[in-house]
């Protein structure tokens, strides 16, 4: 395993294994989100996007939250002063663009691992990824209402897209807690298990994703992406095109001999 320099200590990074695990630290404050927190993990999903070295990434928060979103405490301070608001806007996208987005589109599986509650952006972080697992003490919240905020990271696009218009509605606008088990059953986990055994299920989880084909799963990750924002015919067009690409790889020819001699491939993104 190598740690990765993070140039904080909000926010650690290691990579092992074709794994990169990025933990939210800030286990006093819940995991609340700070600007070197948000910028350390813009330039690791960065080199996560750019490296053949990583093949899946895997997010969590340290101690007992994932992460409670905003930082409730520092906004007591008050917005930033008319003269700078345009500038904290254009900050704010940009690092939205780099967190949330980058999860959402980079051609790599992404696991988001709810040790405990995901609140606020922190929860539009957990949706963001591709897969969740909780653990079943852990809960999801979207909080904004409760502070008089709209909310940020994606959280309204993401809900919408995983639970539909009106189940988004009713947790945006009446912010109660979404157990894990309810949360399973609605569709904004994947998995539940108890706390002693989520480090291990997430493990085995993310070490089969870091085993998978990477184009192949890349490709998949774009097709699931695109099917909601495209027709049909185009959807099609886009997928054949890639399905075709993967079947000159290596990976494939490797795929279809495993399935012949009937053993487990190894995939190694060639």
């Amino acid at each position: 395993m190598v740690q990765r320099d993070t140039d904080t200590p909000d926010l650690l990074s290691a990579l092992d294994d074709g794994l990169l695990t990025l933990t939210l630290n800030r286990p006093d404050a819940r995991n609340a989100m700070s600007d070197p927190m948000l910028e350390a993990m813009e330039r690791e999903l960065a080199f996560a996007e750019g490296s053949s070295e990583v093949r899946c990434v895997v997010l969590r928060g340290n101690g007992h939250a994932f992460c409670a979103g905003g930082d409730v405490k520092a906004m007591g301070d008050g917005p930033p002063p008319p003269s700078a608001m345009n500038d904290r806007i254009a900050y704010q996208r940009a690092i939205q663009r780099a967190t949330s987005g980058r999860l959402v589109a980079m051609a790599k599986p992404t696991l988001a691992v709810v040790n405990g509650p995901a609140a606020g952006a922190g929860l539009a972080l957990a949706l963001a990824c591709d897969l969740r697992i909780m653990a079943r003490p852990a809960f999801l919240l979207t909080a904004f209402a409760t502070v008089g905020l709209s909310g940020d990271f994606g959280v309204g696009y993401l809900l919408t897209r995983l639970v539909g218009g009106a189940r988004a509605r009713e947790m945006m606008f009446l912010p109660d807690r979404i157990s894990s088990d309810r949360a399973l059953d609605i569709g904004l986990t994947n998995w539940v298990c108890e706390a002693e055994h989520l480090d291990a299920h997430a493990e085995r989880i993310a070490r089969r994703l870091a085993a998978g084909p990477p184009k192949a799963l890349g490709y998949m990750k774009d097709h699931l992406n695109k099917a909601l924002s495209t027709d049909f015919d185009t959807y099609m067009e886009h997928e054949v095109a890639c399905h075709l690409d993967c079947s000159r790889t290596a990976d494939h020819l490797e795929g279809v001999m495993a399935f012949a001699e009937k053993r487990a491939p190894l995939f190694t993104g060639r």
